[in-house]
């Protein structure tokens, strides 16, 4: 089966989708969404999919395979940034103070989606954060609105386009090597911890 007959097959057995919901640009990405946030055992739609988790980059990957399914030409993108006390005051004690002492880098990673393609018009979707974090301060995108840009879940310090013949995680891998740097272990630590906390 397709990943697309995959995706709106399992998104109604976990009710993500009504019985009889087509699978659309919007519903793609409500549900996408909201995925709990937590590192699949590996970036690949599929996994990310089958084990319904995934950070940033996970989220997209399935995102931009969904609406590259639907016929929605999306293109991946990267972006360097830190997280700071000052652009992510949502976060618990714990991970406040680990960004006081000193700000976590990392490599974000969304999708910019056509549209409208007779005007060429493109519009920036992040899907990183679950509708159920809101409540917790995150800057959730709660709507999709066509050809409205939405915000994206970081200061973005550099963008970085994924050319289309080169694999986004590959890419990505490289630039968290030369953005982070020794900083690695940190990041990852955080990352999980960032997690497990939205898990609670």
């Amino acid at each position: 089966m397709s990943l697309l007959t995959d995706f709106r097959d399992e998104a109604r057995r976990r009710g993500a989708l009504a019985p009889h919901e087509a699978v659309t640009l919007a519903s793609a990405f409500h549900v996408v969404r909201d995925l709990p946030y937590a590192r699949a055992s590996d970036r690949a739609p599929e996994t990310v999919l089958r084990e319904w988790r995934g950070t940033c980059s996970g989220k997209h990957y399935l995102l931009a395979a969904l609406l590259d399914a639907l016929g929605c030409e999306a293109a991946v993108i990267l972006a360097t940034h830190h997280f700071t006390a000052d652009n992510t005051p949502w976060l618990p004690p714990h991970l406040l103070d680990e960004v006081r002492r000193g700000p976590v880098p990392d490599v974000h990673t969304f999708v910019r989606v056509c549209s409208d393609p007779v005007a060429d018009d493109w519009m920036t979707v992040d899907a990183t954060w679950p509708l159920s974090t809101r409540a917790l301060g995150l800057p959730v995108n709660a709507t999709l609105t066509p050809g409205v840009d939405q915000r994206v879940a970081c200061d973005i310090e550099e963008i970085i386009h994924v050319p289309e013949d080169e694999d986004p995680q590959a890419l990505k891998e490289r630039i968290i090597e030369l953005h982070v740097g020794d900083q690695a272990d940190r990041r990852s630590r955080f990352i999980e911890a960032l997690a497990s906390w939205l898990a609670t």
